[in-house]
């Protein structure tokens, strides 16, 4: 029953998928399908009939196998009818000679719709009769904006955390230590070891860290470069931006490594590690080989280095530590198991007294068929997390009971149920997950642009709302239902930036798209044995989403005809432009290449332009990307990504994309050499649809006509280059330009010229975020930022007066960088100032000596608090103790060795009343002895440290 269910509801999801890409073909393909108009329209209504048997479907409980057979039919003639549709248009659009392709589509649908009636006498056979049904924002519920924190959550595992940190702190001889931990998928192997990782004691014992994942499809090099970048490395060989902020350092130190070859890596990560004091934490190791591959690469290193790996495999955790146990953590126990169920999934206010007894009683029960594994026990709570009645909890406590007597699989079945549980918009949302390699770390606006690209988003008929914000509520849904864990937060602590699932999970994923021919993942194991069973023979899939792996490649005698999606994460320049050209994907609508190390230049072929159904378009890691004039065939293109790369040559046609929502492009970004005289003269097909447009170049070839001339009423995401305050006035002065749905804007003055009259940002009522790199000579500019500001990035400011007074002001701002923007010696913060500031950074303001805080409530909400390059600072403000919000303090390159004494004062001062302060003296006087031989020292210094309290 439960398959079944699952089956219908999937079937069901891509029954609207199609029904609404059918609305949007009969809007947009208008002029291709004019002839066939009323044939798709009697489809569409067929297909609207069949949802609702669907609907029928789900209370069938009897004859599973033939049910199962019809359900799955009407998902074949869904895809059959867009594929007959899509294919049509694709030939009208090469062809003169439309009357033959209009008398076959004719004949195709005759074809689809004798199915069709096919299936509704069927239904007759096991008495489903249609139901009404309502649409799909009707039914969905609001969600939680409050997601759960798994770090919070941690339960029965403080034995195993002393034991691990005992263990990671003690130096007990000169060899490099090795401390598995072991245990099941689920077990919370890795939430031990992240709460270790992430313990202050911990942080400030050893002199640098780093995490790093393995898996089963891990690239050695890939592990080395993130170690390195992680531990650092020397850097006086290349050309180094000190103005360059924390996310361009790591691009750059990243773009560095790709030029190394692997023993360099291995070479580099000796020399780094050999001298230092060192913890490496490697996620999910499966094989012996794999530890025998990463092991080498460490060194020796100071006495007490350790090495932390966590596995499935006890073989595995014996072989590399024969003489130490492994760390296992334990199972929960009942009354651990009901609290964690708790936490995540009923808080007792929503039921009342009177049910609450009957709640415990069923949760108790339920939680009891988890087994204590942690991972199950999350899952189980995110399912209840969505259910607001005594009633749902009895339903779903029915289903567990039914679903794991009738099975023995543990976790799997839990995982199974909670996917049932999904409502239909979520499930292909979710299944999606798998197509990415395991452990990968996805940012939320390339999910979410993906999601709508695949049609997995259904378009708002009640509210005005766009499809990103549709897209953002099913990531939020998932993430309440704790089927995504978060990896990162966005600036506000509240947000999500990166997202992950669980490996378990993305297993279930990869094995249910796998079932309901969903995608196809192309990975070493199953390269192996395709490569192995496959006939020299050409032969055709009906594989409508592939997903290539690292290390892998798409099987030559494999023909896709109903491909829609392609993402290939580690392709060869030859590879892709062979897929381009070879004329039998035309139907695609994703494409996202991830090229290959050392890839320097691509010239995407034209036969790009002959994929008119691309909605997405993403190139990434290469050098120099030059898109061909046929780029303007791409009318569906929604999102074109190129902004991982480090130069683009755009060519003028690309004006011409009249549904492109996206544009993401590297500051680098230059026109087409022959169509530059083209530039002034064309314009933007469709400026309303634009969204998101950076980053661009202000001039006069490149987007100066384009923007202020473009009516960019829907633009939410803005990032700009300007080589004059004469472009910055142009464009702030724009009378199509409207600011009102700005949320983040970039702008960036490249010339020694300063900021004009700011006074225009004040009408961005909605905006968010904003970077501004370049002087701010005049002394009212800053009063002009709006109020509704969270973020706010100051650089190569060039001020003269101490601009905190101002900016303490702003009542929302959660986020503040200060970066060389300005020149003055003094920083002062009122006594109520910055009402809700978290994250306070202070980098390379260079005559700073002096920083005050009055007397008051200051920064009550401050939690990260970073000072770097700030050689003139003596002091930092002795208030600081008092804000007990603070959670983080990093001081870097701050001294000279004539202050390292007050310093050292100070430092005991302020901290004493926290922390010990044993380590913090141990490495100055390491500092001290250094300066004494070298004349000059900028102290690096580090102190991460889990709370202020007061004195």
């Amino acid at each position: 029953m439960a398959e079944i269910l699952a089956l219908s509801r999937f079937t069901e999801a891509v029954l609207s998928h199609v029904v609404q890409r059918i609305s949007d073909l009969l809007i947009h393909e208008i002029s291709s399908l004019i002839s066939v108009k009323d044939d798709v329209e009697n489809l569409q209504s067929e297909l609207r009939r069949m949802q609702c048997f669907l609907k029928s479907a789900y209370s069938m409980q009897e004859q599973d196998h033939q049910v199962r057979n019809l359900v799955a039919e009407v998902r074949n003639v869904a895809c059959d009818i867009e594929d007959v549709i899509e294919i049509f248009i694709v030939k009208v659009d090469d062809s003169y000679f439309k009357a033959r392709h209009l008398r076959n589509l004719r004949k195709e649908i005759d074809i689809i719709n004798a199915r069709i009636q096919s299936i509704f006498a069927s239904r007759q056979n096991f008495g489903i009769e249609f139901v009404d049904q309502p649409g799909v924002l009707e039914r969905q519920r609001s969600f939680r904006r409050t997601y759960p924190d798994d770090e919070d959550d941690v339960i029965g595992l403080d034995h195993s955390m002393m034991i691990l940190k005992t263990r990671l702190l003690e130096e007990k001889d000169d060899s490099l230590r090795v401390v598995p931990i072991v245990g099941m998928g689920g077990l919370g192997k890795t939430t031990l070891a992240k709460k270790v990782y992430n313990d202050g004691d911990v942080k400030k014992h050893f002199h640098c860290c780093a995490w790093v994942f393995i898996s089963q499809q891990y690239v050695l090099r890939d592990v080395l470069s993130e170690i390195l970048i992680q531990v650092g490395f020397s850097q006086s060989q290349y050309a180094r931006n000190d103005s360059e902020d924390l996310l361009e350092e790591r691009k750059r130190k990243r773009e560095i490594l790709n030029t190394l070859e692997e023993d360099d890596l291995v070479d580099s990560i000796k020399d780094e590690l050999q001298e230092k004091l060192y913890l490496v934490v490697l996620d999910d190791i499966w094989r012996r080989d794999d530890w025998d591959n990463v092991r080498k690469v460490f060194p020796r290193g100071v006495r007490g280095s350790k090495i932390v790996f966590t596995t499935r495999s006890k073989q595995v955790a014996l072989y590399a530590n024969p003489h130490d146990c492994a760390i296992e953590p334990p199972f929960l126990t009942p009354k651990w198991s009901w609290e964690l169920l708790q936490r995540k999934a009923c808080p007792r206010d929503l039921f009342g007294e009177f049910h609450w007894s009957q709640i415990e009683r069923m949760g108790k029960e339920m939680v009891n068929k988890c087994g204590g594994l942690p991972l199950a026990i999350v899952v189980l709570g995110g399912l209840l997390r969505t259910k607001r009645s005594y009633d749902e909890w009895q339903k779903v406590q029915r289903d567990v009971n039914s679903y794991l007597n009738n099975h023995n699989h543990g976790v799997e079945d839990m995982l199974a149920l909670s996917y049932h549980d999904l409502p239909y918009y979520l499930k292909p949302c979710f299944l999606y997950l798998g197509n990415f390699p395991e452990d990968s770390e996805l940012p939320r606006e390339e999910l979410i642009q993906l999601w709508i690209a695949e049609g997995l988003t259904t378009e708002s008929t009640t509210r005005r709302r766009t499809m990103e914000e549709i897209a953002e509520q099913y990531l939020g849904e998932l993430i309440d239902r704790c089927m995504i864990q978060i990896v990162k937060r966005d600036y506000t602590g509240i947000g999500v930036k990166t997202c992950r699932v669980h490996h378990l999970l993305r297993d279930f994923c990869v094995s249910k798209a796998r079932e309901d021919n969903f995608f196809e993942v192309i990975q070493q194991q199953e390269e192996n044995i395709a490569a192995a069973s496959s006939s020299s023979s050409t032969y055709q899939t009906h594989s409508r989403r592939i997903a290539v792996h690292p290390c892998c490649c798409l099987e030559r005698r494999q023909m896709h005809p109903h491909l829609r999606s392609l993402m290939y994460f580690d392709v060869s320049l030859p590879s892709f432009q062979d897929i381009i050209r070879s004329g039998k994907l035309k139907l695609l609508r994703v494409l996202e290449f991830r090229f290959s190390r050392g890839t320097r230049k691509c010239k995407v072929p034209s036969e790009i332009g002959d994929l008119i159904h691309l909605r997405y378009l993403g190139l990434r890691n290469v050098g120099r990307v030059k898109l061909p004039s046929s780029i303007g065939n791409l009318r569906s293109l929604s999102t074109l990504n190129l902004r991982h790369n480090d130069e683009v040559v755009l060519p003028v046609e690309v004006l011409r994309l009249e549904r492109l929502k996206h544009l993401l492009l590297p500051f680098n970004t230059s026109c087409s050499p022959h169509s530059s005289s083209y530039w002034a003269t064309y314009m933007l097909s469709k400026p309303t649809q634009l969204q998101t447009l950076k980053y661009i170049r202000f001039g006069p070839l490149l987007l100066r006509n384009k923007i202020t001339q473009s009516d960019l009423k829907n633009l939410r995401n803005l990032g700009v280059q300007f080589t004059s305050g004469e472009d910055v006035r142009l464009f702030l002065a724009s009378p199509n330009f409207r600011f009102s749905m700005l949320r983040s804007l970039n702008m960036s003055l490249l010339s020694a010229s300063a900021f004009p009259n700011l006074q225009p940002l004040s009408e961005c009522v909605m905006l968010s975020k904003l970077f501004l790199d370049g002087k701010i000579s005049d002394s009212q500019n800053l009063k002009f930022l709006p109020t509704s500001l969270t973020k706010l990035i100051l650089r190569d400011s060039d001020i003269s007066y101490d601009p905190v007074p101002v900016l303490e002001k702003l009542p929302s701002l959660r986020f503040l960088r200060l970066h060389n923007s300005y020149n003055g010696s003094e920083m002062v913060c009122g006594a109520q100032g910055f009402p809700r500031l978290e994250t306070l950074q202070l980098f390379s303001l260079r005559n700073v000596t002096k920083w005050r805080l009055e007397l008051g409530t200051a920064m009550p909400n401050l939690k990260r608090l970073c000072i770097k390059n700030m050689p003139e600072l003596r002091i930092i403000p002795e208030e600081l103790r008092y804000i007990t919000t603070l959670k983080e303090l990093m001081i870097c390159d701050v001294l000279l060795y004539s202050q390292v004494l007050s310093w050292e004062s100070h430092v005991e001062s302020a901290l004493s009343a926290t922390r010990e302060i044993r380590e913090a003296r141990r490495e100055i006087r390491e500092w001290k002895k250094l300066a004494c031989s070298i004349g000059v020292l900028f102290l690096v210094y580090s102190i991460v440290y889990s709370i202020f309290v007061r004195k």
